[in-house]
């Protein structure tokens, strides 16, 4: 029995491990993910049928979150596949076998776009009734201070990253402060269980189609139940943490009369037009207008942010600028690293440069591949890089190229808790991050250079946005040009050639960071304006 197994978020060993525990004979065969995304339809089966699966299997991060299911099950069954399985990172799975997806898969996929079209058409309702709307409120009256935190992004939660350290950060700052949270979300987000968070969980509904309407869809279901569940509990204000296709916070916030603060970390429709192709530009556009238009305060990560949105025509008292921050309890030296270098094989005198992050487009990981083929082999460095994405095989096939692959250690994506050890292993820190599409300015935050600098690390880092702002050249880090290796590299190996640069830089960073950049200041800005506002 052949199992075509293609893996679309997620770890593939985790599905060959579910796969094998139901067919314990099979050979799986993993195949790339362009298979469902280049050519036509029939381009597409051709090259599935090509493999002759006996099962065809999709490997997901949630299946709760992954839309269209009954296509993808339906397009194995069109491929001659005898059964269809979806699997995911919960151990969780779907299964079906070709005849029943024949007779009702084409019924089914007719009635996920079909949701999807009512969705769309109920969304701009929504948003015609919300244009020209006025807002106000009175402030709460009641004793102490409750915040409905909504985290409404589309995908699941527990994909690790800089979302998953925000999220965190600002509800234990919040609870450290006294203020009792109120967490209504879309998944689990890992961390946030083990808080004093009072959670509700709106689960999404998969089947609908395309992933726009999906979206809009489930973003709609999230605001009704949302509604209720702010209205009955009398938040001081609601606090979003801004995402594609939603406008939870405008009516929960509107419906329940408290004041709304968005947290902006950037444009989603800037990131459909250059990173995610996102369809629907139009529609999306006015959901982020009437966010912006709604929202009572505007908390955004830079002043680069703060220039946009003014420029936007978003009223500059509206605008909060507060920049990500790190909980020095949980990021601090001396936190597991050596047991992580025993695992990795890393020897007592090697060096270990790391990078943490996602292998996308703006965090520099193709010119760090670069870098590294230009150090000299004899130099007693090795590299770490901690996470995935789409650009993590170019990565690899330059450092085959430049014969550095055996220099590399790639772990994958890890959970939040297993960050800090990680980062503890290493003896210098790299942030090459580069600028942004056609000339955007560079927006970001990344929570990585906070959790960098508390670390007591050395760091390199790109000289770009408000990285160049809070680090310090000489000080509490090596700055370089963004996107040019050769400086990058030499950066690197004169860090590495200078025990004493390295121990001073390490220690100014964690002193920076304790003293300025905790999640905790974060979050006292956020109760500071809710207490300013007359």
């Amino acid at each position: 029995m052949k199992i075509a197994l293609i893996t679309l978020s997620g770890d593939p060993k985790l599905a060959h491990e579910q796969l094998l525990e139901h067919w314990p004979s099979a050979e799986i065969v993993d195949l790339p993910r362009s298979i469902l995304e280049e050519g036509n339809s029939l381009t597409r089966l051709r090259n599935l049928r090509r493999h002759r699966p006996g099962i065809f299997a999709v490997m997901t991060e949630s299946l709760n979150w992954q839309y269209g299911q009954e296509a993808l099950m339906y397009f194995g069954a069109l491929a001659g596949a005898r059964r269809s399985v979806i699997v995911d990172a919960r151990r969780e799975s779907i299964v079906a076998d070709m005849g029943s997806l024949l007779t009702s898969g084409p019924i089914r996929i007719a009635n996920s776009f079909l949701r999807g079209r009512v969705a769309v058409k109920k969304a701009v309702r929504r948003l015609d009734a919300l244009e020209g709307e006025t807002r106000s409120f009175p402030l709460s009256k009641q004793p102490g201070l409750k915040i409905a935190y909504f985290r409404t992004t589309p995908s699941a939660g527990t994909v690790p990253g800089g979302a998953t350290s925000h999220i965190n950060g600002v509800v234990k700052g919040l609870i450290s402060l006294g203020a009792d949270v109120l967490f209504v979300g879309n998944d689990i987000v890992s961390g946030i269980p083990d808080t004093d968070a009072e959670f509700r969980k709106i689960d999404p509904f998969p089947d609908v189609m395309p992933r726009a309407a999906f979206d809009v869809f489930n973003g709609l279901k999230f605001s009704d139940e949302a509604k209720q569940i702010v209205t009955g509990e009398k938040p001081s204000f609601v606090y979003e943490r801004y995402s594609r296709f939603s406008i939870a916070g405008v009516e929960a916030s509107t419906a329940a009369g408290v004041p709304l603060f968005l947290e902006y970390n950037g444009s989603e429709v800037w990131v459909g037009k250059h990173w995610d192709s996102t369809a629907k530009l139009d529609l999306l556009e006015r959901y982020e207008d009437a966010n912006l238009a709604h929202a009572t305060r505007i908390f955004v990560v830079s002043d680069v942010e703060q220039n946009t949105l003014i420029e936007r025509g978003v009223p500059a008292e509206k605008i909060v600028v507060n920049p990500n921050g790190v909980d020095p309890e949980k990021f601090k030296p001396g936190v597991g690293g050596d047991e992580i270098r025993r695992q990795l094989g890393v020897q007592d005198d090697e060096l270990l440069a790391g990078f943490l992050g996602t292998f996308g487009p703006w965090h520099g990981v193709l010119e760090l591949a670069n870098a590294i083929a230009l150090i000299p082999k004899s130099t007693r460095l090795k590299f770490l890089m901690v996470g995935d994405g789409s650009l993590r095989k170019e990565v690899q096939k330059r450092l085959a190229a430049s014969d550095d692959l055996d220099r590399v250690i790639f772990t994958g994506s890890i959970s939040h808790d297993e960050v800090p050890a990680h980062l503890d292993a290493c003896d210098i820190l790299v942030s090459p991050h580069i600028p942004l599409a056609e000339g955007a300015a560079f927006f970001g935050s990344p929570t990585k250079l906070f959790e960098y600098m508390a670390m007591g690390k050395g760091i390199v880092a790109s000289r770009l946005g408000q990285i160049g702002d809070v680090l310090s050249d000489g000080e509490t880090a090596l700055l370089v040009e963004p996107g040019d290796p050769n400086q990058l590299a030499r950066t690197i190996e004169r860090l590495a050639g200078n025990g004493d640069l390295l121990t001073r830089i390490g220690k100014a960073s964690r002193q920076a960071a304790v003293e300025r950049h905790t999640w905790r200041q974060n979050a006292e800005r956020v109760l500071e304006t809710y207490r300013n506002l007359s």
